[in-house]
């Protein structure tokens, strides 16, 4: 067997060697497909019929189109058809409907037989990708996968009687009856053969090929998703190819040419004496000339090699560095004397917002944005440890009023679950309610707090509701309200500490490098006694400025000047360092508390929340402001900055902003001299507006009380 196979394969071979191979076939075919149907039902939903189920059939069309076939090597190809090929034909059943006497009288009956027969009109296009190959110069064997897209798919049904012909059907004495026509419902109009095909080739001329050809296709889809039903069709007819072959390879004739030339030149940091081959340019020249059907092509190419001859020379290696003073905004200072550090006291306070809000149709606490504990977790938790940022104190809403009703257990809480009103929440007070009872189970859980303590309440919308005619209001809407019998539950978050500032806040480094030979790599840093601050480095190239940005940790803690280094290495190996130093100044609290310097404290209050699209401020918030107002001297100065969320017009927000800053001005008492109001409305959004925490800490003011404080004056 194995023998056979080689012999097969060497013939193959020798014969392709002999015979040049086409690059492309183009052609037609044309064939008379019988259309074998197999089925098994009664009838069509929109075709009434009694009688036994049809099983097969059969229908003979014509069909033709156009082909191309690409070979792949000797023996292999790929063939794309393409044309028209009808699926039509008739399913058939015959049947013995009954008995009917002779015609001439007596006892004697004959069987009355019915054909039962359903034409179809299925014309369509189709396309066939192929797989073959060509065995022994002539056989032609393939498979392939043919998509058949029916352009038509109707039906004429009809019952005939076929024997005796004397026999007609009441009541119009007709021999066919249920008689109907109309479209295959539910038709796949797009039919998937599997086919299998099988040719022999007949040269004509070099070029032309007829193949007569036998096609089988094998149904992979049901004509109609109603009824178990396919057809396989089998063709007989012939093709015909005619072989595009490609021009023979063209004959290429070479010659080559050499030149050289040398140069001296001086180079910096060399080492010893070299020749090196500096650049080869190659120009080739073709001529053309035909011989029949053989192209000839002369190239003739040049090569010149350029050399140079490279002498040392030292290289010249130098590094400055300047300083300049910036401003926080980046411009230039006239001068710096020294750098100056400076701790100041602020003490912020971040408001809470005593909502807790929820996804839509849901009660599950876990789904919200709020950092929820363990029972063991609350022994370590301080509020005063909180990251200072106003959303993560947020996240912590149900912690720090769990903390403070531990520390004041005579304060008491209600709890108001509200929906949207909308879709799934329409009328829901269960799932209001169930949304205040999962935050008082996690404070009962939790925190231990006494369900006796906490009132549940449920309603509809909030008394004072955001927006529900926008997706945005509709998630504010969605929430449990907190309220507290003791102000000092829902009171603001108060944390105090130092900020740094620096005179001047950035000093820039300009560094100017002259290299001959090149940078290999340069490295800087900015160290104080000893402990490095910043380090940059780089490969190659001029470094260019570095802006220090004085504050930024780690940043200078010492009365030390700050040495700052630029080290530099060109390619031949040479080093240059450069140094500056900057003196520098602390000025830290306790500093100047003892030497009586001058000082400040800051106070930053973002107290209230304000509802949606209101100015007014609630007994809450007016207590609130009462201890703002103690904090203010008549030597304070005080910044009064209004914001607003997103929503709504930024020119509307604008001026309910500055409606907000009014209020708090007129409730603080202060005249227009002592204070300045900055509405800024939606034009500067606090916080992410994607959530609704975020879009309601951002209906807000923020208070900023700045306080001289002269020669230790009394804190």
């Amino acid at each position: 067997m194995k023998i056979a196979v080689w012999l097969v394969l060497i013939s193959i071979g020798l014969w392709a060697q002999e015979h040049p191979q086409p690059w492309l076939y183009i052609g037609g075919w044309i064939a008379y497909q019988n259309n074998i149907q197999s089925a098994d039902f009664q009838s069509l939903p929109n075709a009434f019929r009694c009688g036994p189920n049809y099983t097969t059939g059969t229908g003979g069309v014509g069909s033709a189109g156009l082909l191309a076939t690409y070979p792949l090597g000797n023996v292999f190809a790929v063939e794309l058809r393409a044309g028209y090929a009808p699926l039509s034909g008739r399913l058939f059943r015959s049947e013995t409907i009954g008995n009917t006497a002779d015609i001439g009288g007596g006892n004697q009956t004959t069987t009355v037989e019915a054909m039962h027969e359903l034409f179809t009109t299925f014309p369509a296009a189709t396309v066939e990708p192929v797989l073959g190959g060509v065995l022994f110069r002539r056989v032609r064997l393939g498979i392939g996968l043919r998509l058949s897209y029916l352009l038509e798919h109707t039906f004429r049904q009809t019952e005939t009687l076929t024997q005796p012909d004397y026999v007609f059907y009441l009541p119009d004495s007709s021999r066919q009856r249920n008689i109907s026509t109309g479209t295959v419902g539910n038709v796949n109009r797009a039919q998937l053969h599997l086919s299998f095909s099988a040719g022999v080739d007949f040269p004509i001329t070099k070029e032309l090929t007829i193949t007569p050809e036998l096609r089988y296709y094998y149904p992979l889809v049901q004509v109609t998703r109603d009824v178990q039903w396919q057809i396989a069709p089998i063709a007989i007819g012939a093709s015909v190819r005619y072989a595009f072959y490609p021009p023979p390879p063209p004959r290429l004739f070479r010659d080559t040419i050499y030149a050289r030339d040398t140069s001296t030149i001086a180079v910096v940091g060399l080492e010893r004496e070299e020749v090196v081959r500096t650049a080869t340019e190659v120009s080739t020249r073709e001529r053309t000339e035909m011989q029949g059907d053989q192209k000839l092509i002369y190239s003739t190419t040049t090569i010149t090699e350029h050399y140079q001859r490279r002498v040392p020379r030292a290289a010249l290696l130098t590094v400055d560095v300047a300083v300049r003073p910036l401003r926080s905004d980046g411009t230039p200072l006239d001068s710096m004397e020294k750098v100056v550090i400076e701790e100041t006291e602020v003490e912020e306070s971040f408001p809470l917002l005593p909502q807790v809000f929820f996804p839509e149709g849901s009660a599950t606490l876990e789904l919200s944005r709020l950092t929820l504990l363990e029972q063991t977790d609350t022994a370590g938790f301080d509020e005063k440890r909180l990251p200072p940022a106003t959303l993560e104190i947020y996240r912590h809403l149900l912690n720090i009023v769990g903390s403070r009703m531990r520390a004041y257990p005579d304060a008491r809480l209600v709890l108001t679950g509200t929906n949207t009103g909308v879709g799934v929440e329409s009328g829901n007070i269960a799932l209001s309610r169930a949304r205040a009872v999962a935050v008082r189970d996690y404070l009962v859980r939790v925190w231990g707090i006494e369900p006796s303590r906490i009132t549940i309440q449920a309603r509809n919308l909030p008394a004072s509701p955001s927006n529900n005619a926008t997706p945005e209001g509709q998630e504010e809407n969605r929430r449990v309200e907190i309220s507290a019998s003791r102000p000092e539950i829902l009171r603001p978050v108060t944390i105090s500490n130092l900020t740094v500032s620096a005179t001047p806040p950035l000093v820039e480094f300009v560094p100017t490098v002259q290299s001959e030979a090149g940078l290999q790599h340069w490295r800087a840093s900015i160290e104080q006694d000893g402990r490095t601050m910043r380090t940059i480095a780089g490969e190659s190239g001029q470094p260019g400025p570095y802006r220090w940005n004085v504050t930024e940790p780690p940043y200078p803690k010492l009365d030390e000047p700050v040495t700052v280094t630029y080290a530099v290495q060109d390619s031949t190996g040479q080093t240059m360092e450069k140094t500056v130093q900057l003196n520098v100044q602390q000025l830290t609290v306790r500093q100047k508390r003892f030497e009586q310097r001058d000082d400040k404290r800051i106070d930053r209050f973002s107290l209230i929340v304000f509802d949606f699209n209101k100015a007014d401020l609630t007994p809450v918030h007016r207590q609130f402001l009462t201890e703002v107002k103690s904090r203010i001297q008549p030597n304070s100065r005080v910044l009064i900055a209004g914001y607003a969320d997103r929503s709504g017009d930024p020119d509307y927000n604008r001026e309910l902003a500055r409606r907000r800053c009014m209020e708090v001005q007129r409730v603080l008492g202060l005249s227009p001299s002592a204070v300045t109001l900055d509405p800024k409305g939606s034009d500067e959004l606090l916080y992410d507006n994607a959530t609704p925490e975020g879009r309601s800490y951002c209906r807000t003011v923020q208070i900023t009380i700045e306080t001289p404080i002269t020669n230790g004056a009394k804190q």
